[in-house]
């Protein structure tokens, strides 16, 4: 074995403006800058830090001053010199947990280098153990090097007694000063007020005080203002609120509560199902609450604010609406925290990172916007929940852990949310009903204003004769207008079938794929056999070119026994009502779903006499079970029973067929079924349901003479369906058709 020829080894050598890449380049804007120092304070177990504004005449660089002051535990010169000064070093990831016991929250060991987008200057003295150590700094220097060796910095320590803790003083020059004006301080203070948690295990804000100092500062209004930071207000009032915590395997104990007087607290106690890959992210701590912002909700919370607040003190003023909404813009957004520290911009009016804007607006029914809701996510450590903050300091990393943490707030919302459609739905706050034949009915049912136009006309002295000349004709109209709602009803049947068709795309993909790959491969070989046979007729040749064509009929006779099924489902108008095999029409609605049934191991039984025939339309039939049986494909995949079965039965009696369907998945709530809201069209327990199958299916079975109920069960899913059995024909009429 011949020997590798030693290669030349060379050491990397950062240029002196890495520095500034990892600093200014790299964090967004000043704000976060700020924001890291105080978490280095909060990092240092300080129980205060002050932040002072004031301009830097005195010093080299006329233009702003800006301190950040605490009294931590400082550092000691060695920790200055191997841990400050070195760029991303791993001393708090691996430490963890400060002195006093406090969950570190700088960890990417950079934010210090943040300070260079706030000014030129910076002068760091820490004291530990009654040693001060200064460091000076100007960050141009690394502008000016070539190499990072190259840049030199000062670093003195004395002896001198004073108490621990640390102050960073930052000059900037007057192009940093104009940038602090007034929208940017105001917008700095609400960062400050966001940055607390206000669900965190431990209440930090008692132990942690942030001071907000500005001194002969040029900005009117803030001139010398001296401002404890409070948190931001956790309104005690809402309309809806749902809170509790997820453990690791993803299992929510939660608490709903309803605003309105009178109605108690309900607990939610669901399995959280991840799909699409996502990752569980650890346990979770969340409090999301709901606001409806229509004017009589919005007065209503008024009252409760006035009179919570006039009990303390009788001279305080009802807030206007237009403050009330301004408030509740300003609390809107679903916050993350670790450690007790929100995560930017994960909380900001306006960042719909869950995209609860885009679901509302596919159900604005049942679901609600960003602006609605104003909401705390408490998550674990990195190593715990594996959601790492981006170097930038521009939220979380979007990875599969991070959409674990989208898809589990979603479904714990989906939660609140279903259940404040409920309850508007049964105080009549919501006036959509369930069945949307119903409206069109009573669109044109004017008996009651009829019989009031009967009598006004009487009242008056109208002979009878007259009077029933224009009921007549406002009776002629009525029916007109009945025939056109009937000719809506049989368009709204045929786009519901469509819409049903879409539920099954993937099946028929799939189905449809293997005849078609086997056409494309299959019909180039026998083109060119049949060139073949037409030059040199072999016996051979041809059994080749049969066989192959016996292949493509049976390919063919597949993709045509799969449009028939569905066929009806995409009908352009409807058919008339039909005599059909119960049996065999179940067992083609199954087979539709032979691929997702294999694929997720699930077992299908169909206890049907063959001979019970029902009266209905195909389609509406077609739609109903469709729907059924995709709704149970999904949650059994949900629930952990180790065997997934779908049971249809029938029985005849008395010209009506029953029949019974059953899953054994994680079943509906006793509350949705008693109340009815399965039905409600938008109304969805599913995660990425459009809340439409159960309201067509019902729908659809009435249409057709029958009806479609659900049965509390505590061991899955069970519906029952009624319809007209089919009538057996006559051997005489048989005959005469004959």
């Amino acid at each position: 074995m011949s020997k590798t020829k030693k290669q030349n080894k060379f050491r990397i050598k950062p240029a002196a403006r890495h520095i500034l890449t990892i600093g200014k380049d790299l964090i967004k804007d000043s704000d976060t800058a700020l924001l890291e120092l105080v978490k280095n304070s909060y990092d240092a177990d300080a129980k205060s830090v002050r932040i002072t504004f004031a301009t830097s005449e005195g010093s080299k660089t006329p233009g702003i001053m800006i301190t950040v002051a605490d009294d931590g535990h400082g550092m000691e010169y060695k920790t200055v010199t191997e841990v400050w000064m070195v760029p991303s070093t791993a001393y708090k990831s691996e430490q963890k947990i400060s002195e006093g016991g406090r969950p570190l929250q700088g960890r990417k060991g950079i934010g210090r280098y943040a300070a260079s987008i706030l000014g030129d200057e910076l002068q760091l003295e820490t004291t530990r153990n009654k040693e001060t150590t200064t460091l000076s700094l100007d960050w141009r220097d690394f502008e000016r090097e070539k190499y990072l060796e190259d840049v030199e910095v000062e670093i003195d320590r004395k002896k001198t007694g004073a108490d621990s803790g640390t102050t960073i003083e930052i000059v900037g020059d007057n192009h940093r000063l104009t940038e602090w004006g007034e929208p940017q301080i105001r917008r700095f203070i609400t960062e400050l007020r966001r940055l607390v948690s206000p669900i965190a295990e431990k209440e930090i804000s008692s132990d942690f005080k942030i001071r907000l100092s500005f001194i002969d500062f040029p900005v009117a209004g803030y001139e010398n203002l001296e401002q404890d930071i409070e948190p931001l207000p956790v309104l005690e009032f809402f309309d809806y609120r749902i809170s509790g915590i997820v453990s690791v395997t993803g299992k929510a104990r939660l608490i709903f509560e309803n605003g309105t007087e009178g109605v108690p607290p309900e607990p939610v106690n669901i399995d959280i199902h991840l799909e699409e890959g996502a990752q569980r992210c650890g346990p979770l701590k969340v409090d999301f609450k709901i606001y409806d912002r229509d004017t009589e909700s919005i007065e209503n919370l008024i009252t409760k604010i006035f009179k919570k607040a006039s009990a303390k003190d009788k001279s305080i003023e009802k807030l206007s609406k237009t403050d009330t909404r301004a408030l509740l813009n300003e609390i809107s957004g679903i916050a993350v925290y670790r450690g007790g520290f929100r995560i930017r911009p994960h909380g900001d009016p306006g960042y719909d990172w869950m995209e609860l804007d885009r679901t509302r607006v596919q159900r604005p029914g049942v679901r609600v916007g960003s602006e609605r809701v104003s909401g705390y996510i408490e998550i674990a450590a990195e190593e715990v929940s594996h959601l790492e903050e981006k170097a930038n300091r521009d939220g979380l990393k979007e990875n599969l852990y991070f959409e674990g943490l989208v898809q589990t707030a979603r479904r714990i919302l989906l939660e609140a949310e279903i259940r404040r459609y409920g309850f508007k739905q049964k105080t009549g706050k919501d006036r959509s009903k369930k069945n949307i034949g119903d409206k069109l009915d009573n669109l044109f049912d004017f008996s009651d204003v009829r019989n009031s136009i009967d009598k006004a006309l009487e009242k008056r002295n109208v002979p009878k004769k007259d009077r029933q000349k224009v009921l007549t004709l406002m009776d002629e109209k009525v029916q007109e207008s009945n025939r056109v709602i009937e000719d809506v009803k049989q368009i709204i049947a045929i786009y519901q079938g469509q819409a049903t068709l879409g539920k099954i795309v993937k099946v028929v993909l799939h189905e449809g794929r293997n005849p078609l790959s086997y056409f494309q491969n299959q019909i180039p070989e026998m083109e060119k056999w049949a060139d073949e046979l037409k030059k040199n007729f072999t016996q051979k040749l041809l059994d080749q070119f049969l066989e192959r064509l016996a292949g493509v009929k049976r390919q063919t006779e597949s993709l045509v026994r799969l449009f028939g099924k569905i066929s009806p489902l995409a009908a352009k108008r409807r058919s008339v009502p039909s005599t059909i095999k119960l049996k065999k029409e179940l067992e083609d609605m199954t087979s539709v779903f032979a691929f997702d049934i294999k694929e997720k191991n699930v077992e299908v039984v169909i206890e049907c006499d063959d001979k019970i025939s029902i009266s209905a339309w195909k389609d509406d039939f077609s739609q109903a079970f469709i729907n059924l049986i995709d709704n149970s494909l999904y949650w059994l995949t949900v629930g952990d029973q180790k065997k997934r079965e779908i049971t249809m039965s029938a029985s005849a009696k008395a010209g009506i067929v029953r029949i019974t369907y059953k899953d054994n998945g994680p079943g509906i709530e006793e509350k949705f079924i008693r109340d009815q809201l399965i039905f409600e069209p938008g109304f969805t327990t599913r995660p990425n349901g459009t809340g439409l199958g159960l309201a067509i299916a019902g729908e659809a079975m009435e249409r057709s003479g029958g009806k479609l109920g659900a049965v509390y069960s505590e061991s899955g899913a069970h519906f029952e369906i009624e319809l007209p059995e089919a009538k057996e024909k006559s051997h005489e009429t048989a005959n005469r058709r004959g």
